[in-house]
């Protein structure tokens, strides 16, 4: 393993640790007036470290042009694609008026199913970050650039649709009172079952 990998190992971690401690928590949420507020923060950090993510898939892409891979870029480019599309689609959601942000009550248990939400996007974060390392100490060492792209646009797709999750519930708050809706509270990094054994995760 590279001195380079391992770096780029402990660059992740310190994204995911920077990511939880800035999570505003199920506090956050128990305002109403404050709760779009905590969803924004949540958002826009999220983005922030998938921009400093898609920077390194970047110089990985940069570096497999230059070593001569073009017959792979275009497994490398729907990463960069997919990626770019994700972070975007974080930093700019839109929700309208309705669900969570309504004047009404919202049960602490769902709040916490919220949160659940929020601390598995920013491990999910640390997950593709290990996958664009994966994929540079691939490139490097001249190994298998496309099954590592495959697996890193896999996770990708992954985060994506957790995300589409999360969203679904900021309209629909009733949906986080299903008890396996959100990711599960012992395994913060973990995704729901149905997303985790998607057949068609990589596509």
């Amino acid at each position: 393993m590279s001195d380079q990998f391992v770096e780029s190992a402990k660059q992740q971690m310190g994204a995911v640790e920077r990511l939880l401690k800035g999570l505003p928590g199920i506090g956050g949420y128990v305002d109403k007036e404050l709760r779009r507020d905590a969803d924004k923060r949540v958002r826009e950090s999220i983005a922030q470290e998938l921009e400093r993510s898609k920077s390194a898939l970047m110089d990985a892409q940069n570096a497999l042009l230059k070593g001569g891979g073009l017959a792979l870029m275009d497994d490398v480019d729907e990463a960069v694609v997919k990626l770019g599309t994700l972070t975007d689609r974080i930093k700019t959601a839109a929700y309208g008026y309705a669900g969570l942000f309504d004047p009404v009550r919202i049960k602490e248990a769902q709040l916490d199913a919220l949160y659940r939400f929020d601390t598995a996007l920013a491990q999910q974060v640390g997950t593709i970050n290990a996958a664009i390392a994966a994929l540079t100490q691939a490139i490097e060492e001249r190994g298998n650039v496309a099954a590592a792209a495959a697996a890193l646009t896999k996770t990708i797709t992954a985060m994506s649709q957790l995300f589409d999750r999360r969203k679904e519930a900021i309209v629909a708050p009733d949906l986080l009172a299903q008890p396996d809706y959100a990711p599960p509270a012992n395994l913060p990094g973990s995704l729901p079952t149905d997303i985790a054994n998607d057949p068609n995760a990589v596509g």
